[in-house]
């Protein structure tokens, strides 16, 4: 069984992320976005799409892809640990596993795959990302004046 060390050095084992990894589909997950992407925040967004271009990054090893599909399917999962619908606290547990997932692959993420992200959020919601600094889409989901 293969395991893999999270940020307390402590085993991850591959039966725990496979019920995950199973959840992900790409259909499923930019649905997901459609509906609340822009609810997210620009950093939890900003993370679900550098994710999501990596997993078509032919340099990212099968052992990253896995913790990426399975940070995604546990996102795409409606009744998490916090079910989704409740405000504020709603997304903390998926931005806790996918900033889990953005530390194992950090060595991945290049200038590359961050403009892919960035053109991705672009598409989907027709929001300039052309600052470098993700957090300077900090009022994406917010009401203006808010």
């Amino acid at each position: 069984m293969y395991e893999w060390q999270n940020e307390y050095k402590k085993p991850v084992k591959f039966a725990t992320l496979r019920k995950y990894i199973e959840l992900y589909s790409e259909s499923d997950l930019l649905a997901k976005l459609s509906k609340v992407g822009l609810k997210l925040g620009a950093e939890v967004l900003f993370y679900v799409m550098l994710l999501y271009a990596l997993l078509s990054d032919k340099s990212v090893p099968l052992r990253n892809k896995l913790i990426i599909m399975a940070a995604l399917g546990y996102f795409i999962l409606p009744t998490d640990l916090i079910a989704d619908f409740i405000p504020v606290l709603g997304f903390s547990d998926d931005a806790a596993f996918l900033s889990y997932a953005i530390a194992s692959v950090s060595s991945a993420i290049t200038p590359e795959v961050k403009k892919r992200a960035k053109e991705k959020i672009e598409e989907m919601f027709d929001i300039d990302m052309s600052s470098s600094d993700p957090s300077a889409t900090k009022n994406i989901g917010k009401q203006p004046g808010a």
